[in-house]
């Protein structure tokens, strides 16, 4: 191994006696974490540079189903704090994704609205997140893709109760 190799191969080792686990052995939390980022990378990646990012995807779709809802009703159908939503809505509307109309029924609310580029990104975006989905989920028959959902939907039920009783 020439010298420069062996000093790379040095910099990216792990500390001396700290050994990286495997996959199989990590956490729960780490897992999910990992394909989370893995998943919304590949979205990411597939949307390109001017696409929807990864944190606004859900945003966009909640808006292709129920353009006009208030930031209030966003933030609490797709579970995003409202500091978050207010700096993501903020970006979104600076790139022409969005734009905020006053209520009709309450004129001290405004709706959020998908342009019509938006609403175009946001359909590209779902597309492209079908096909992450197809990668992700590939040699699994649509029974075991039904159980992972069914899997992934009960822990979160367990997790939302478990912080509801938390809260109380």
């Amino acid at each position: 191994m020439a010298a420069r190799e062996k000093h790379q191969a040095q910099e990216t080792a792990a500390p001396e006696g700290f050994e990286v686990a495997p996959l199989h052995q990590m956490t729960l939390g780490y897992l999910i974490s990992l394909l989370a980022r893995l998943l919304a990378q590949s979205l990411k990646v597939r949307n390109g540079a001017d696409g929807i990012l990864p944190g606004q995807y859900p945003i966009a779709v909640e808006l292709l189903a129920r353009d006009g809802i208030s930031q209030r009703d966003l933030c609490e159908v797709v579970r995003i704090e409202q500091a978050t939503m207010a700096n993501t809505l903020k970006r979104m509307e600076r790139d022409g994704l969005i734009t905020r109309r006053q209520s009709a029924e309450d004129g001290r609310l405004a709706t959020i609205h998908l342009t019509e580029d938006g609403a175009r990104l946001a359909r590209a975006a779902v597309r492209n997140a079908a096909d992450v989905n197809s990668v992700a989920l590939e040699g699994l028959d649509p029974a075991a893709q039904a159980a992972l959902r069914d899997m992934l939907i009960h822990l979160t039920d367990r997790l939302e109760a478990d912080l509801r009783r938390r809260d109380d």
